[in-house]
């Protein structure tokens, strides 16, 4: 089977991924370190003379130290693909920060140890998420841990699982299943990735108290059904519930409990089921509490019905960054090739497109109906969840262009200028493209000796191939197009790409489609959406524009617009899912996404 190469074996070489991944690595790079830390050594009892940041990460938030987690495995994954660097001794300042911060019995927080004692005694009131701010910076210090072999963030990490799981031997499995139920609309006892995190340490230490800790996490009001085959999504807060499925396929592959397998396969069905145009789901729940977050965002609706939801706080940006993670393990599982399909469209039209042009800084919702436009974070004053995700999504961008099978299986799937290196065979295949304004491929072979090689590609996206200037056979294997031959040093594959325009309905709305153009979802310029997107093949309704990217439509009534990649919008106004009859409704005006506890 298929995994996705390592982080160390892809390089960016170019094009709006890279440059957005460098916006971000300069970033961090610049970034204080002591105003991370403020917070910490204040809940220390620490003197902090820096300056406060805004936001989510400001003295009073609940959620305060949550960005300097994702701050260190965005540092972690940066250096350890990059063999060190300046972003290495920017996560091991706060590390070495963080250690004079510890408690003797492991405690290590931005807000003191009261806020879980809050939780235990109030269940899900009175608190805003200790366990998943706690999750963040756990995962932290095993990334520096596991990437960077940082014995400090080890010994910090297993001092705070520790100390998690004595809190909870001290509790009844009824008291453990109401801080951790998750079922209730707006959950502010979402507790993140926990149980993935504590997972990973125990396959980092083979200690066995932390898999059983671990083991807590993984809920069966959740995971039981959907191993049933139950589809339990609706009016679930999507960002709580996508890291439980991760811990669930962490869990089946160290213990093989077929349950958790068939709890994320079911998962995957009902979640495509509720997928926008981006590949990216959540917007607002089926049966929402009014004036609440539910009424808008963040949330499952019904599955196969999108109807409602272009409320303007759709598809939030952490969903699209933990979907791209199941996908990605799910195809390593099964091999669908329609998982690596879902997987192209995450990564242009909800991956890519929620960093900023300008910052690389993440937008929370990316909203996709009718004269909407983007909005990101600020630099020092927001921090919100996706803020903090999206840096450390853009320092793995490389994942899931390349996959490895074997020693001699290589599957190419996102047209990404890049390079893929095998160390231990002595080769390397660097591919550029200008996709999607050009329709063409090149890979370069650099090889110390001949190397025999299957080179997969999608079917639906290579047409046809050339080695050496000479047509070359692909033969077919379930959905791939194969490429099979020794491959020398200055080998040359030339690729001819296919991208067509298909119109992708809006679940549920007969009336409402979005354009896409292969793997790349367009959206219409201009602050007067156009309706009439429809009658014949969408090839023979659109123009191609010079830029290659961009296409100029026109309707029965001759009005124009201009369609160009959602991911290249920045401050514009802009349309995705478009009325397809001229007598069709348009939608609400365009109002934001509230953000923080006070949309709770």
């Amino acid at each position: 089977m298929f995994h996705s190469a390592d982080l160390r074996s892809v390089i960016l070489t170019g094009g709006e991924f890279l440059r957005r991944r460098e916006l971000v690595r300069g970033y961090l790079a610049s970034f204080d370190t002591d105003r991370l830390l403020h917070t910490f050594r204040l809940n220390a009892g620490l003197p902090s003379f820096a300056e406060p940041l805004g936001g989510w990460e400001s003295e009073d938030c609940g959620l305060r130290g949550h960005f300097t987690g994702h701050f260190l495995s965005a540092c972690a994954r940066f250096a350890y693909a990059e063999g060190g660097g300046p972003l290495e001794a920017q996560a091991r300042a706060v590390v070495a920060g963080l250690a004079m911060c510890a408690k003797p019995n492991g405690y290590l927080a931005a807000f003191p140890e009261e806020t879980l004692d809050i939780l235990e005694r109030e269940e899900d009131r009175g608190v805003w998420a200790p366990y998943y701010t706690l999750h963040k910076l756990l995962q932290g210090l095993i990334d520096c841990a596991s990437l960077l072999g940082d014995r400090q963030a080890l010994s910090l990490a297993r001092g705070l699982a520790d100390y998690v799981g004595g809190r909870f031997e001290k509790l009844s499995c009824w008291k453990i299943d109401g801080i951790l139920r998750c079922a209730k609309l707006n959950p502010v006892n979402e507790f993140g990735g926990m149980g993935d995190a504590l997972y990973q340490l125990y396959e980092l230490t083979g200690e066995r108290r932390y898999l059983e800790t671990a083991k807590l996490f993984d809920r069966p009001y959740f995971l039981s059904p959907l191993s049933e085959g139950q589809d339990v999504l609706t009016d679930l807060h999507a960002n709580t519930h996508l890291p439980m499925i991760l811990a669930a396929m962490r869990r089946y592959e160290l213990t093989r409990e077929d349950k958790y397998r068939y709890a994320v396969l079911s998962f995957a069905h009902f979640l495509e089921g509720r997928s926008f145009a981006n590949g990216n789901s959540s917007a607002k729940a089926a049966h929402p509490a009014p004036g609440q977050v539910s009424e808008k965002s963040e949330h499952w609706g019904a599955c196969g019905d999108l109807s409602d939801a272009l409320t303007g706080g759709e598809s939030e940006s952490c969903c699209a960054h933990n979907a791209e993670r199941i996908l990605s393990r799910l195809f390593s599982w099964t091999g669908e090739v329609s998982l690596l399909d879902r997987l192209a469209v995450l990564k242009y039209n909800a991956v890519l497109n929620c960093a900023s042009p300008e910052t690389g800084l993440s937008q929370y919702h990316q909203p996709l109906g009718e004269g909407v436009h983007k909005i990101f974070s600020g630099a020092y004053d927001t921090f919100w969840c996706c803020t903090a995700s999206g840096v450390e999504a853009m320092s793995e961008l490389q994942k899931n262009i390349w996959f490895e099978e074997d020693e001699s299986g290589l599957l190419l799937n996102v047209f990404v200028p890049s390079r893929y290196t095998d160390g231990s065979r002595g080769f390397s295949l660097t591919l550029e493209t200008d996709y999607p304004r050009s329709l063409s491929a090149r890979i370069t072979v650099r090889a110390e000796q001949p190397v025999p090689l299957h080179l997969f590609f999608r079917a639906s996206r290579v047409s046809s191939a050339a080695v050496n200037g000479e047509e070359a056979a692909l033969s077919s294997d379930g959905g791939l197009a194969v490429l099979s031959r020794t491959f020398r040093d200055g080998d040359a594959v030339s690729l001819t790409l296919s991208s067509p325009l298909t119109l992708s309905p809006l679940p549920g709305d007969g009336s409402r489609a979005a354009v896409l153009y292969g793997d790349v979802l367009l959206a219409q310029q201009g602050t007067l959406p156009l309706s009439g997107v429809c009658g014949g093949e969408p090839e023979a309704q659109f123009r191609r524009l010079p830029d290659g990217a961009s296409f100029a439509f026109r309707n029965r009534e001759g009005q124009e617009a201009v369609f160009v990649p959602l991911y290249a919008m920045n401050g514009e106004t802009y349309t995705v899912y478009c009325c397809l009859h001229a007598s069709d409704t348009a939608s609400a005006p365009f109002t934001a996404a509230q953000d923080g506890s006070a949309a709770y």
